[in-house]
């Protein structure tokens, strides 16, 4: 299964279109898709208790990462997408990476480490939308993406920047974009193999 992740707080916005169009594409290749809006959901940001080394998971929170864990767990593959906010993802992207650190485990120096949600064959597309038309106007959006999923035991098989962008579903109007999008999904798929 390939599950999609918004980082975007705008409904319908340019990061939601193209998601929709990432995964359309997946599904052509013969994935099955989800989609997660993190703005649909509630959690709180992680405090760095690290009651979860223990636990292998949250032991301070009980709110709606609860629920977004398994879904992440069933995924072979992930499309992560998020607006450039001041040069970096959104904050609720920030806050949902924090979140998976329970799937961590570290040795007894912390020198080295590994993690339980990612893991052979899986793999992740990053995306990331910036209204400014150059690429360094997307900032540290693409790093923080992929440096934290490939930490989490994903192969990162396709970072993108789309850049130029602003108004709500602007990216509809690029016939380019769009298929661009729906052909890196199909090839995110036909990498993960079928079925997915």
């Amino acid at each position: 299964m390939v599950v999609g992740i918004s980082g975007s707080p705008r409904k319908g916005g340019n990061t939601d279109t193209l998601l929709a169009a990432l995964l359309r594409g997946a599904a052509v290749a013969g994935a099955r898709t989800e989609v997660l809006f993190l703005r649909d959901y509630r959690f709180s940001p992680c405090i760095g208790c690290e009651k979860c080394r223990e636990l292998k998971t949250c032991g301070t929170f009980r709110d709606d990462m609860q629920r977004l864990y398994p879904v992440l767990e069933r995924a072979d593959g992930l499309v992560l997408g998020s607006p450039t906010h001041n040069y970096n993802v959104t904050a609720i992207m920030k806050g949902f990476i924090d979140r998976l650190y329970p799937y961590y485990d570290f040795s007894a120096d912390r020198r080295k480490w590994g993690s339980r949600l990612g893991g052979p064959g899986k793999k992740a597309l990053v995306f990331a939308v910036c209204e400014q038309p150059t690429p360094e106007n997307l900032g540290v959006t693409l790093p923080a993406l992929a440096l934290s999923f490939r930490a989490l035991g994903f192969e990162i098989f396709d970072e993108w920047g789309v850049t130029g962008f602003f108004e709500r579903a602007a990216v509809l109007q690029d016939p380019g974009v769009m298929a661009a999008a729906a052909a890196r999904g199909r090839k995110l798929a036909e990498a993960l193999g079928k079925p997915v």
